[in-house]
């Protein structure tokens, strides 16, 4: 078994957007590093680390030498795809690139001596190790609402804005993102309590207003956003005990369409 206190050749297999940005990242701080396709013959070395697709990482291991410790970071995936082989995922709650300087929180989760490697890495990338994951699809999906859903979600309303206005879109989304920025830093310090608008307040008029000029595209988006406003408006007093007694389920009876949608 390889020891992780000594120094380990690493091979980052991989060379989209996180592949670049890890190697040059950890070149930067000193760690020698050789980064690779996944399509082509691998060199050898200690550890792999594969910034492959989810759907790439299982087929990608099976090339690895045996006995090498390997690494994936496929948020959706377990370390169990990489084969019964010592490995770990490390996977970092971050879209690439990104501004220098933003925290990268992370997760690890697997065998001993590559959970050692995972923590050594993230410690040289500045990466904010956060623990485990119990239920990889449900962390997944969190992960994906809170970037790319959250991101379309920004983008459609740009799109509306500038319809609406005139307004070119660059400037649309130009200028919408204090708004953006300023509603997801009320929610992320106040939870609930944060939420405004319309639903927030039980103005049903507005609601009804909205859905009216809306396009059809975004009206099951507005319905179940409001749906969601209401229900955590009307639960915000329950903390996280509450939630995980299993008394409350915090997504409701799953209707999306507010009860003025008629």
């Amino acid at each position: 078994m390889i020891a992780v206190h000594r120094p380990v050749s690493l091979v980052i297999v991989g060379a989209g957007r996180l592949g670049n940005a890890v190697a040059a990242s950890l070149g930067a701080a000193g760690r020698s590093v050789t980064l690779s396709h996944h399509d082509e013959a691998l060199p050898k070395a200690d550890a792999y680390w594969l910034t492959v697709p989810d759907d790439a990482v299982a087929s990608t291991a099976a090339k690895l030498p045996a006995g090498a410790i390997a690494l994936h970071s496929a948020g959706s995936l377990g370390p169990e795809v990489l084969g019964g082989r010592p490995g770990a995922v490390l996977h970092p709650l971050m879209t690439f690139p990104h501004p220098e300087g933003t925290t990268v929180p992370c997760t690890i989760d697997g065998a001993p001596v590559a959970v050692a490697l995972a923590n050594e890495l993230a410690g040289a990338l500045g990466w904010s190790p956060v623990g485990g994951v119990s239920d990889r699809a449900g962390y997944h999906a969190a992960a994906c609402l809170v970037s790319g859903h959250l991101g379309v979600l920004v983008e459609d309303a740009a799109r509306l804005f500038s319809s609406s206005t005139g307004m070119s879109l660059v400037d649309a989304r130009r200028t919408i993102a204090p708004l953006a920025q300023a509603s997801l830093a009320r929610v992320l310090g106040a939870g609930p309590a944060g939420l405004t608008g319309p639903a927030a307040r039980g103005d049903t008029a507005t609601i009804g207003a909205h859905r009216s000029a809306l396009p059809p595209a975004l009206l099951p988006i507005y319905d179940a956003g409001t749906a969601r406003i209401i229900f955590l408006r009307a639960h915000e007093a329950l903390d996280d005990a509450g939630v995980k007694s299993g008394g409350y389920t915090p997504f409701g009876s799953g209707s999306t369409e507010p009860d003025d949608a008629s």
